[in-house]
Formats: C-alpha cells, structure tokens, sequence
C-alpha cells in the first residue's frame, strides 16, 4: 500500500483566500487556527473564520446498524478539512475494524487517529477541543449501554484493579462522571485521540478480546507501556440506542 500523506503548506494560501472571502461578507478577522484552549461560546462566536490545519485521520469502524444522526451530527461538528482522510472497514466484529483502521493509519504520516464509533455523536470541535489537550491519548466520554429499567448507567471509564494468576484484567468502572481532564486507566474507544508516536508503539493489529473487550485491552497495553490517557469530562457523547442520552 502506498503511504498517503498530507501537505500542509499547501493550504495556506486557501487559508489566506478563505479570510478575505469572510472579511469582504464583513466577519472580523480573528484567524482562528490551531490550538484550541478556550469555551465553547467563544468557538462557536469565531466559527466563520475556523480553519484547522492540523490534518487527523478520522476512523470509524462501521456497525450493521448505522444511526443516521451520526452522519448529521459528525459532518456538522466534525468539522472536516480538505486535508483530512478517513480509514474505515466493512468489518463489524469491533476488534478486526479497530485493527483495520489502526493499521491503515500506521500506513499514512498523519499526526492524528480519531477513533469514532458509528453510534457515538460527538460535541462540537470535538477533535481540536481534544488536541488543544496535548495529550498521547485522550478522550470525550459515553455511557454503556443497557436498556434494562433497573440499570443505571455509568461512564465508559474505567480504573485497574488487578491482574489475577491467569492473566485476566479486572477493572472497576466510574459510578458517576468527574469535572475537568482527568488521567485514567482505561475507557472506551469509540470516541478518543491518538497521537501517531502511541500507534507506532503499539503496533500492528494491538485490538484483540481475549480476557476482555477490545477498548480495554488496549488500555491495559498502554498502562503496561507506560503512555498516560486521559479523558475530558466536558466532552460528553450520547450514546445511540441508550435511551437516557
């Protein structure tokens, strides 16, 4: 497979062209570009003028069941970039895709994996909210999903307990959501941000389930490797098909 690449420079002119076509429609001139640290308010005030120029490989292991307000909701607040490119499959079994998309991004040079679920509508700016971070991984959060009555539900953030004489992984899962980014053990996968430099440690092909689910498995490689993750308690994701999101 040949690498694809993405060429930043070439952009900045369009950059500059997009700038005078929003000034002459008489938008002020905040160049808003790159590094994102402030509120939301203050996005969506300078949202005419937004250009990232940051390229992100956005992945999406696609399930049988496909939301449209995922689509709706991702190209609204994904805000997707000419530079940017997807890495998808057709597989439906999470640890082939996962493997799939993490593979066919260690083929690129992009800076960024955005693993998405197909049933996970992320908030706005999302991605640069995340990358503003400066983290190895990080991510928004979502709830499990259980359509029992009697359950209630709980983050998809976990912390490690142990590891037992047969190599099995226990974790305790959050109760509640926490305020702030918040360095944790372990959480789901369908919504976080992996610098290339964690991809290229961990591999080809790092999802499996034995002993455990995919997302935690790779939790428990990352721990074991000593690469820090992280989770952004303001960015909550709804979780398509929880009937309490």
């Amino acid at each position: 497979m040949a690498k694809r690449h993405h060429n930043k420079s070439r952009f900045s002119q369009e950059y500059e062209n997009a700038i005078r076509e929003a000034q002459s429609r008489g938008v002020p001139d905040h160049r808003f570009v790159g590094n994102v640290v402030s509120g939301q308010k203050e996005y969506m005030d300078k949202e005419p003028l937004y250009i990232r120029l940051t390229p992100v490989c956005f992945g999406i292991p696609f399930d049988e069941t496909l939301y449209s307000k995922f689509f709706t909701i991702f190209y609204r607040n994904g805000r997707i970039m000419p530079w940017d490119t997807l890495a998808s499959t057709e597989s439906t079994y999470l640890p082939e895709a996962r493997n799939a998309i993490h593979n066919m991004f260690l083929e690129t040079d992009f800076p960024y994996l955005m693993m998405l679920d197909s049933d996970v509508l992320i908030p706005p700016f999302l991605v640069e909210k995340l990358m503003s971070h400066k983290k190895p991984i990080v991510g928004g959060w979502y709830a499990n999903k259980n359509r029992l009555e009697r359950y209630t539900p709980h983050p998809i953030v976990y912390d490690y307990v142990n590891t037992d004489a047969n190599g099995n992984v226990n974790w305790k899962h959050r109760e509640q959501p926490g305020t702030g980014l918040e360095q944790v053990d372990g959480m789901g996968a369908g919504c976080w941000l992996m610098e290339r430099s964690v991809a290229e440690k961990l591999g080809k092909s790092p999802y499996d389930m034995a002993g455990g689910t995919e997302d935690l498995k790779l939790s428990k490689k990352l721990l074991d490797l000593g690469i820090p993750m992280f989770v952004d308690w303001s960015l909550h994701c709804p979780h398509m098909g929880v009937s309490w999101v």
